[in-house]
């Protein structure tokens, strides 16, 4: 009974500890809604822990925030902040991609990196490990 009792319990932490995935590190964005900014230099770093961080750079400037992990692949983004720097040439793509990010809700992790996903459970940003 003991030994039956310790496999259930191991199997059930095994089972749960499947849940949540570590998707700490830094990513290159290579899609924005169905814009392939692959090009371009946006990041992504994310470190989970017990301050949950998100930061990179939307081309031309860098941007910071936290994350409130809420269980299974759900994220909720907080307030972003980011530097000022004039970028005339790439402006519309770093707007294009700092909106999309705001509506991350879910990220699912893949063998490539990162997809995260809206609201409505769309693929809005892919990403790939660096």
């Amino acid at each position: 009974m003991r030994i039956f009792t310790l496999l259930f319990i191991l199997t059930l932490f095994t089972l749960t500890s499947c849940d949540e995935q570590d998707v700490t590190g830094s990513y290159d964005v290579v899609l924005v809604g169905e814009n392939n900014y692959s090009e371009h230099d946006i990041t992504l770093t994310i470190t989970m822990g017990e301050e949950n961080r998100i930061s990179g750079k939307s081309v031309c400037n860098n941007y910071s925030g936290t994350f409130e992990n809420l269980g299974k692949g759900k994220v909720n983004i907080g307030p972003l902040m980011g530097t000022k720097m004039m970028c005339r040439d790439v402006h519309e793509i770093e707007r294009d991609y700092m909106s999309h990010l705001t509506k991350v809700v879910e990220v699912n992790p893949t063998k490539e990196g990162l997809e995260l996903l809206n609201a409505s459970g769309d693929i809005i940003i892919t990403a790939v490990k660096q």
